[in-house]
């Protein structure tokens, strides 16, 4: 009889063990997320989220089978005081268990912020807010903002300087000063001894390098034309002219006026005062009209040596230019361009 019992006492437990066992299962370890196989899910965790926000955004966007053993499982785990921001991708045959531990543990997913053919502040700071977490405005306020900018020995004038075009692996909710730290280690990467000491010979600081290729890309987007162009304006600086670039000139106006659309600049805009207008003011602008490509920054570097000091666009090689070393000359080549875009209504 006590044999009889004993067994009816331990088939008990083991049914218990059972049941409890398939329940701890289908709580914790049976798969829970709703995607097929080759499928991923990018869970956007804002900063300051808490655990009803995240778990509403799973279910909003039917993530899960089941809702309630998330909760468990979260709740188990002590998620819900621990919640991180954060760009999460979830992959097939998560489970409760393993989506938790990668919630919880901040187990974030990069981002890829790729930084090409930006002119200034403004169309950078959307950039910016079309990866990272904060918006425009954010990232605006820290660019525009002298003081700020100081913690970091740049300006406003010249931040954009240290945001060199590539493509960089970040966390979704940097920060817009945890990311000008890292651009400005990036910066100090790129200018090694070699291009350091290039830019000494050039008498250039590397901001002002980065300047004027901010200017030879605008006037070029032709590869083989860069040096020559680097050598021009070089020249010019050397000899202590007056760059007269027409890119600069267009900048100045765009800065007072965005929308303005400026197909041809004109002795008009040639007198618009402005410390970007290198029309009116020797040397270098404040800081860069464009973020320049890192080849641009090279062409500077390795600039063609030649005596040219003039340059207009040339009407028979459409991108190129025309270069001339006396005023005499530059003057016939000037003529020659403006009785093309005269006959083309330019």
């Amino acid at each position: 009889m006590k044999k009889k019992i004993l067994l009816i006492v331990v088939v008990a437990v083991l049914v218990a063990c059972s049941i409890l066992g398939s329940l701890y299962y289908k709580r914790i370890l049976a798969v829970n997320v709703k995607l097929k196989p080759g499928q991923t899910f990018e869970l956007f965790i804002p900063t300051g989220s808490d655990f009803s926000a995240v778990r509403d955004s799973l279910v909003s966007n039917d993530i899960l089978k089941n809702t309630n053993t998330f909760e468990w499982v979260a709740d188990k785990k002590n998620y819900p005081s621990l919640v991180k921001p954060g760009r999460y991708v979830l992959v097939p045959g998560m489970t409760n268990n393993a989506l938790v531990n990668k919630l919880r543990s901040g187990d974030q997913d990069a981002v890829q912020l790729t930084l090409h053919n930006i002119s200034g502040i403004y169309e950078l700071s959307a950039r910016l807010s079309q990866t990272l977490e904060g918006d425009s405005l954010s990232f605006l306020n820290l660019l525009e903002s002298d003081e700020s900018l100081s913690a970091f020995g740049v300006s406003s004038n010249t931040v954009s300087a240290y945001f060199l075009p590539n493509t960089y692996e970040l966390w979704w909710n940097t920060s817009p000063s945890a990311l000008l730290k890292r651009m400005r280690q990036e910066f100090d990467k790129f200018w090694n001894e070699e291009r350091q000491a290039k830019a000494k010979k050039l008498g250039l600081t590397p901001i002002e390098v980065v300047t004027l290729a901010s200017i030879v890309e605008k006037e070029t987007n032709r590869n083989d034309e860069k040096p020559t162009v680097a050598g021009l304006y070089a020249n010019r600086i050397k000899q202590g002219m007056k760059l007269q670039s027409d890119p600069t000139v267009i900048y100045a106006l765009l800065l007072e006026n965005p929308k303005m659309k400026i197909t041809r600049v004109y002795y008009k805009h040639l007198r618009y005062d402005s410390p970007y207008n290198t029309y009116m003011y020797p040397g270098l602008p404040p800081g860069p009209i464009k973020i320049p490509e890192l080849s641009t920054v090279d062409a500077v570097l390795n600039r063609e040596k030649h005596d040219y000091i003039f340059m207009v666009a040339d009407p028979e090689r459409p991108g190129y230019h025309t270069f001339a070393r006396t005023l005499a000359q530059h003057e016939r080549n000037r003529r020659k361009y403006i009785d093309w875009a005269n006959r083309n209504k330019i």
